[in-house]
């Protein structure tokens, strides 16, 4: 299987996307039927862009033991598609001036609200202008503009005059503000975020639109009674029917809360607001508070129902920002909501490849920016009083805790589920259906009432929540118009709060049933109670393995139903055990959930109780492979590739290594993932690296790329795990952790136990490097360790004054600071030894006031010695414990802020003298002609190559002679360092800009006869230099350092 993968790479070969059959042959046998997926449709990604919505279908086998295939070319949905705002015209220079010209000279009688929604729908036309004269057609128009480009630089070449200069500039202008229009266009629509637009990056762009389309587009449906629905308004028509049916049935009802059977409400929602936060809630909102939302926007998301993004707000906001803020302020102070602004666009997301049904979709809410900002700010304000209102058992979305914390004990409490002699107890992990789209909003409501909030505050909550029409965006285009009665938006900035403080009241009701006896406590989370982890709909319930436990968990759950409407999906909820014998299991197992087995994943990792195995840690770098095998990624650069792994791939690896320590074998495979990506861009080529990953490893002005190495980096993020240990005295993971690991002890001098968790063995493994780094400024004394804690000026007294120290002082090793304190100074036994440490130790400590309550607690500070913080920062860990070098000068002509990510970069290789030329490929035992690809007369040597070769030396020469320096003769490549850092102001960026540029296209030159057989002559290669040296100042003229070089280029010409 991993030749045929290996055969598809090389050929660039993918699968279409595909419906039907996610199988496609089966054995056919009744005793052990099996079924696999053999069958392929296949394509390149000149295919993908030739038929974007084509896709295969694997049928019924019938009567053969294989699905036939069939492959849909499929047509464009012609529709009439909602106005989305492009990016591209914000940077047009009639962009401000039209917007401020019609919303100036629109005149609107009405409400703030509807003032700013009126101008906003009359300024579409106004912008559909804009595009239509500039932009329309763009893809033909940059073709067009580039053509005529290219026949004005002929003209010059053959006949030059200053009219054809001035003629051929303007053409090179307008081509590349149409070309640049081009690239933000596509990377809108593609919804990359990792790279930026500017350096070249259409085609991937173009290749990633291609890709989403093929992934989201919907081409048919099948309903509940298996009909296959594939005629266009027939799709629209189902979709909407199913969602107005999920969000408008209200289930449950709260007025029967406590009246016939069901408890009260206000048992399970303890928290009660006070007359100061109430004062805080209702506190009138700033214009600089509205302001600091929307410019807190994120980039390059897709727009609500109006169109309007919340890059369209920044660029205009001088123009708009009067109207914006008053119809913000005006929802405050009025209470109600237009419609129009709380209108919501669902997008739809196939869960999994191929989804089929409707109900294999997640719908997303596409919210207008005026109604986020308004939620964001209802938002903040519920956001800082979650930690006083959610218990500890919530981690999601609460300040101050983390996804990992919940791994970590989940781990701990399925220690000793292998084992066949253990104490009974179970483990139920909850699947709730449809659980955001579910929520009854009179539940919401009735949480805040109880909680006391003001009724004020509440009423804005509700015109949020409750205001709100739907419709439906099926392949691009709006679809029906309904209300709804029930559900949180996914997409909404209040949803994750009020959805956390719903599920507040399933963990109250759960502890209360545990609390009265009537579900039995997990051996392991009787001290402290440990019932349940839940990460928003995540949930996980501990109990004692008895059958009663579990009928009460799902009677609990059941009664949440019906004053919630959330309800448990029992197909997908799995229950696990241990302990118990044949017939007690059997039973258990038969209560109508899915019986489990570990490892599962939990949050996204894997939950097991023993190390991390390459079964466990494969889908992680299966991840990481499927990344870099995308046929859209193909085309990157040398330095696209580096900050795909540097934004997309330690992004997948630090969500790993915050929670465990990966296997040796799983770090050494992501690091050969990655070192072949970033010098073959395919995995299935053998290409030696250039530079060795750990010289990669350092950062750039070291001589590196910035990368960090994997298992160091593991460490790091592993570290913070004790800083949190120490430091978060909130979370029920260390409050566990320091019952059942730290109850006799310290975590400096704790012991190694065989019946210990891996996680935890890994943790005490990492104290030598936590210890040094690690001090304590002394409050209260409560925290820190007298013997082991850094808090005195000698540091650790345990080696200060050595292993013997807590006998000859009578201070046990497990005592803290205030144990050695009272009221009235510090209490230390008679010296009983005339040892000079131990006498300089107690001088010492005379001298300084004891520890009380009133200096607060003890405040733990992480860092070196002369640089301590107070907070733990993963950033500065690794400047301490990373391998590390001398800075280096030349850095600074290879890495500037102005600089060509991709003309940097082959600097880089260039200086390291690691580019592939002839004689390095002859010292490798290569058989080739040594001589220079470009004149044929001497050895290729990088020197030679870019410096001294008669073809370089008259690109250098025509390039020195535009700068205004006379003829000028490199002796070797330190000479060109040296003249590129001795140049001063603004001269020196254009030297080493116009430098690396010229690097770049030499060595693309040779390349270009190497491979392509293709040759051009210096005065051709000069002037692709000088176009490329005025796209990059034309994209930097903003840039402060940039500002006049595009001007003196041209000066120079």
């Amino acid at each position: 299987m991993h030749d045929f993968r290996a055969c598809l790479e090389n050929s660039e070969l993918f699968d279409l996307t595909m419906r039907g059959n996610s199988f496609t042959w089966w054995n056919k046998q009744e005793a052990n039927p099996q079924a696999k997926k053999l069958d392929r449709a296949l394509i390149n990604g000149n295919w993908q862009l030739a038929f974007p919505f084509a896709f295969s279908h694997f049928g019924e086998p019938d009567f053969s033991d294989h699905c036939p295939i069939t492959i849909v070319l499929g047509n464009k949905v012609e529709s009439n598609k909602p106005f989305m705002i492009s990016h591209f015209l914000i940077n047009h220079k009639e962009f401000l001036p039209r917007v401020a010209a019609h919303w100036q000279n629109t005149h609107i009688s009405g409400t703030a609200m509807f003032t700013l929604a009126k101008k906003l729908k009359s300024l579409k036309p106004v912008l559909k202008d804009l595009n239509r004269e500039h932009f329309s057609d763009l893809e033909n128009r940059v073709k067009e503009a580039h053509d005529r480009l290219l026949q004005c630089q002929n003209k010059l070449l053959s006949s030059p005059t200053p009219l054809l200069v001035r003629l051929e500039k303007e053409a090179h202008l307008y081509w590349l503000e149409l070309a640049n229009a081009e690239e933000k266009f596509m990377m809108q629509r593609s919804r990359v975020k990792w790279i930026e637009a500017g350096d070249c990056n259409s085609a991937f762009f173009h290749k990633m639109v291609a890709s989403r389309r093929a992934a989201n587009q919907i081409h048919y449906l099948v309903d509940d009674s298996g009909q296959k629905i594939d005629s266009p308004i027939e799709v629209q028509s189902h979709c909407v029917d199913y969602f107005s049916s999920l969000f408008g049935n209200s289930l449950g009802t709260m007025e029967n809360s406590g009246g016939t059977g069901l408890p009260s409400l206000s048992q399970f929602m303890p928290y009660r607001c006070d007359a100061q936060t109430k004062t805080a809630l209702l506190a009138p909102f700033s214009a600089e508070d509205i302001k600091r939302e929307v410019f807190a926007l994120p980039s390059n998301k897709s727009p609500g129902p109006d169109g309007f993004t919340g890059e369209f707000f920044r660029a205009a906001w001088a123009i708009v920002n009067i109207d914006f803020i008053a119809a913000v302020k005006e929802f405050f102070a009025s209470g109600q909501l237009l419609k129009q602004l709380n209108a919501t666009a669902v997008t739809l997301i196939p869960k999994t490849t191929g989804a089929k049904r409707i109900r294999d979709f997640r719908p997303i809410s596409l919210c207008n920016a005026i109604y986020k900002v308004i939620s964001k700010l209802l938002a903040g304000r519920l956001e800082s009083l979650l930690p006083g209102m959610i218990s500890n058992t919530q981690s999601a979305f609460v300040k101050g805790r983390l996804l990992v914390e919940n791994v970590l004990l989940a781990t701990e409490m399925v220690q000793g589920f292998n084992r066949k002699r253990i104490s009974p107890r179970g483990m139920l992990k909850v699947d709730l259906r449809k659980a955001f789209d579910s929520v009854n909003w009179q539940f919401i409501v009735r949480i805040f009432e109880v909680a006391q909030f003001p009724r004020r505050f509440i009423n804005w909550i509700q015109e949020c929540i409750t205001t709100t029409s739907f419709s439906i965006n099926v392949n691009g285009s709006l679809c029906g118009y309904f209300k709804a009665s029930r559900g949180l938006r996914q997409g909404d900035p209040l949803s994750p709060t009020l959805f956390v403080m719903a599920m507040e009241v399933l963990g109250n009701l759960l502890q209360s049933k545990f609390a009265s006896g009537s579900i039995g406590l997990h051996p392991l989370g009787r001290s402290p109670t440990v019932s349940h982890l839940a990460f928003a709909d995540d949930i996980m319930i501990f109990f004692d393995g008895n059958t009663s436990s579990l009928e009460n968990i799902a009677a609990s759950i059941d009664t949440f139903q019906e004053i919630s409407g959330l309800s448990m999906n029992r197909d997908k909820t799995a229950i696990f055990h241990a302990g118990l014998n044949l017939e007690e299991a059997q039973y258990l197992n038969n209560q109508g959930f899915q019986p489990g087995s570990l490892p599962i994943k939990y949050l996204g990792l894997p939950l097991q109780h023993r190390k991390l195995r390459k079964a466990e840690y494969s889908p992680l770098t299966d991840s990481i492979a499927a990344r870099f095998n995308h046929w859209a990624v193909k085309c990157l650069s040398f330095a696209g590739r580096l900050q795909l792994i540097k934004s997309v791939i330690y992004s997948l690896v630090n969500f790993w290594c915050s929670a465990f320590a990966l296997p040796r074998g799983c770090l050494k495979a992501i690091e050969q993932l990655c070192n072949k990506f970033l010098w073959a861009g395919d995995l299935t080529k053998c290409t030696v690296a250039k530079v060795s990953w750990k010289a990669c490893c350092l950062p750039k002005t070291e001589g590196g790329l910035g990368l960090r190495d994997f298992t160091t980096w593991n460490k790091i993020l592993n570290l913070k795990l004790i800083w949190l240990l120490l430091t978060n005295n909130g979370s029920l993971w260390v409050a566990w952790t320091k019952e059942h690991r730290l109850k006799r002890t310290t975590f400096w001098n704790a012991e190694v136990n065989q019946t210990d968790s891996w996680v935890w063995k890994f943790m005490l493994s990492l104290r030598s490097l936590a210890r040094p780094l690690m001090a304590c400024d002394i409050g209260n004394g409560q925290s820190a360790s007298f013997w082991f804690d850094n808090w005195s000026e000698f540091g650790a007294l345990i080696d200060y004054i050595g292993e013997e120290g807590p006998s000859r002082l009578g201070i046990p090793t497990v005592a803290l600071v205030a144990d050695v304190a009272n009221a009235y100074g510090w209490r230390l036994p008679s010296c009983r030894t005339r040892c000079p440490i131990i006498q300089s130790f107690r001088n010492y400590l005379l001298s300084k006031a004891p520890p009380n309550n009133e200096r607060g607690a003890d405040c733990f500070t992480w860092g070196p010695q002369d640089n301590r913080r107070s907070f733990f920062s993963s950033k500065r860990t690794w400047e301490i414990m990373r391998p590390s070098a001398s800075r280096l000068p030349w850095t600074k002509v290879v890495w500037f802020s102005s600089s060509v990510p991709k003309h940097s970069f082959t600097f880089w290789i260039s200086h390291l003298d690691r580019l592939p030329v002839k004689a390095r490929l002859l010292n490798w035992g290569m058989s080739i002609d040594a001589n220079c690809t470009l004149c044929s007369q001497h050895v290729e040597t990088r020197d030679h190559l870019l410096l001294h070769c008669e073809f370089s030396e008259q690109i250098w020469h025509l390039l020195l002679h535009r700068l205004g320096f006379p003829p000028l003769i490199f002796n070797d490549w330190n000479t060109l360092i040296t003249w590129l850092l001795t140049r001063s102001g603004s001269s020196r960026t254009l030297n080493r800009i116009a430098a690396q540029a010229t690097v770049y296209n030499i060595w693309k030159e040779r390349n270009n006869r190497v491979h392509n057989s293709a040759s051009s002559p210096p005065l051709t290669i000069f002037r692709h230099i000088d176009r490329t040296i005025r796209d990059i100042l034309l994209a930097r003229r903003h840039n402060k350092s940039c500002r006049d070089l595009l001007s003196k280029w041209f000066a120079y010409s």
